[in-house]
């Protein structure tokens, strides 16, 4: 089996028949986390269908539409390709590798993903095919060891602050090497809640804006704004913090503000 699996699972044929791989090999978790000490990282497929399955796995930098041989990142998964019988399971194992070396003082982000397609059937005169993947992608974070502090207590770190300019929001600041991944942002202002029910990811030293609509950019100083985050086992977890001045949203330090 070669890795041009990609390119035909993707639409095999034009057809009147449908054959649908959809959400049937299941991961046992939501994102990987590889410790940068770690020789290798075992994750465990299962087929949850009742016929088997072609599976395919690859990691990529946050491309998408990359195919897997054009994927140009510092790991290997073994197997790459595997045929899992319908409910069986199957190990994968990832491994890095030191070259070229990773940054040593955050965190670096990966994407795995899983790739299931049902096996070919022959097109007769009468039949013709179409045959669909369903592919799955999670996040995969490489931790180098020694990082300061603690991934849990990132949510907590991040600074808060109205957008200085530009389109009405927030922008948060997140101050530790982890990435903290938000999944719900909410400001209630004299009753109006403004929501962001799809914020970004904060990346280690980095900022993001979330765009809120109607906010307006002063007179929020101490504000409380509530945020939920995602943990290493993909749980929600509940978090609030006040609204700092305008100016704290850069690296500069934020001491005096509110909820410092």
């Amino acid at each position: 089996m070669s890795i041009a699996l990609w390119s035909r699972g993707l639409g095999v044929l034009m057809s009147l028949q449908a054959i649908v791989a959809q959400g049937e090999i299941v991961i046992d978790r939501t994102r990987v986390i590889y410790p940068g000490a770690a020789r290798a990282v075992v994750i465990n497929l299962h087929n949850e269908a009742d016929s088997p399955r072609l599976v395919q796995a690859w990691i990529d930098d946050g491309d998408a539409a990359a195919a897997p041989e054009n994927s140009d990142v510092p790991f290997t998964i073994t197997p790459p390709i595997v045929r899992m019988n319908a409910s069986t399971g199957r190990a994968l194992r990832i491994m890095h590798y030191q070259t070229p070396k990773p940054m040593a003082d955050r965190e670096s982000v990966y994407w795995l993903n899983v790739l299931a397609i049902r096996p070919s059937v022959e097109a007769s005169a009468e039949t013709n095919v179409l045959q669909f993947a369903f592919r799955t992608r999670i996040k995969l974070f490489l931790r180098p060891a020694e990082l300061p502090g603690q991934v849990q207590d990132a949510a907590h770190a991040l600074q808060w602050s109205v957008s200085g300019g530009g389109e009405a929001g927030l922008e948060v600041l997140n101050p530790t090497p982890y990435h903290v991944t938000l999944s719900g942002v909410v400001l209630t202002l004299r009753a109006v809640e403004h929501r962001s029910e799809d914020p970004p990811m904060v990346a280690p030293y980095g900022t993001a804006r979330i765009a809120m609509p109607g906010l307006p950019h002063e007179g929020l100083t101490g504000t409380p704004v509530e945020f939920t985050t995602l943990d290493d086992e993909g749980a929600t977890q509940h978090h609030q913090a006040l609204l700092r001045p305008v100016a704290c949203s850069s690296l500069k330090p934020c001491a005096d503000a509110p909820g410092a």
